[in-house]
């Protein structure tokens, strides 16, 4: 099945490369299906693609396809590939979006869209760093793509990535971080929420443990994303980090804040 509607859009030129922006909507319970076609179709064309990064939303997944700008055009490969996939394999969801929230700019389930997002830095060291922080979502998350699965896993990464500054700056960093997002949000809503909500001790143990965590029984994925992080972590800041973190997850100024507050909780305690 060929695309035959209207002219899709010209990929972005950059770097010298053509950086291709897919968003498919999908049932997030059955992500794991949509992410399984997209990783074979990635890596059985290792001579036509450079990377793939994938970013997740509420309901849907982004895909940056990049190849060599001397390479062909494979735009058209992409739509067909994924268009014919979500047509042979429909997603279900389970809540479905009321009719004004469709209209206010949600598209339809087992849709493709072009250009619906960008990536915040084109620089190789960024690119490099999305790229592991992908091999590695892929790696600790398994099947389970829920919310709560991608929560936790946010407090992971951010948990590790702390972990890659200087002991001894380590809490005063946090804390200088967590303050600057909190600036323009009521800090009210997250000390409620994690009051009513969250248990903190459990949290807390949770945080202490991957703190802790046996460096012998490190992945290697994990490895090359927390040398990754050291790198970044040399040109920008904690903030900037936890932002791509959280942006790459999907997860929300509030979400990410709420980790954050639980973080120095934490490191507070000690």
């Amino acid at each position: 099945m060929k695309y035959v509607g209207k002219l899709l859009p010209t990929p972005l030129i950059l770097n010298e490369k053509r950086w291709y922006f897919l968003s498919i909507f999908y049932a997030r319970e059955s992500w794991i299906t949509l992410i399984t076609q997209i990783i074979r179709y990635y890596q059985k064309r290792p001579n036509q693609f450079c990377n793939c990064l994938l970013s997740f939303s509420e309901d849907n997944i982004n895909v940056t396809f990049v190849s060599l700008l001397n390479a062909d055009n494979y735009l058209y490969d992409i739509q067909n590939h994924f268009q014919l996939f979500v047509n042979q394999n429909p997603s279900v969801e389970k809540n479905k979006l009321s009719f004004d929230k469709t209209v206010w700019g949600n598209f339809p389930n087992n849709s493709l869209t072009w250009n619906k997002f960008i990536l915040p830095d084109y620089s190789e060291q960024c690119i490099c760093f999305h790229q592991q922080t992908t091999d590695l979502i892929l790696k600790l998350t398994g099947d389970d793509f829920s919310a709560d699965s991608i929560l936790s896993l946010g407090i992971y990464l951010l948990t590790k990535g702390l972990s890659c500054i200087d002991g001894d700056k380590q809490k005063n960093v946090l804390s200088q971080t967590l303050h600057e997002i909190s600036v323009d949000i009521e800090i009210n809503i997250i000390n409620e929420l994690i009051k009513d909500k969250i248990d903190i001790e459990e949290i807390s143990e949770t945080i202490e443990s991957y703190i802790n965590e046996n460096v012998n029984e490190y992945s290697p994925e994990l490895i090359k994303w927390l040398n990754g992080a050291k790198v970044l972590l040399k040109f920008h800041d904690y903030q900037y980090f936890c932002a791509s973190i959280c942006k790459i997850l999907g997860l929300n100024t509030l979400q990410q804040l709420m980790i954050l507050k639980l973080m120095n909780i934490r490191y507070n305690r000690q």
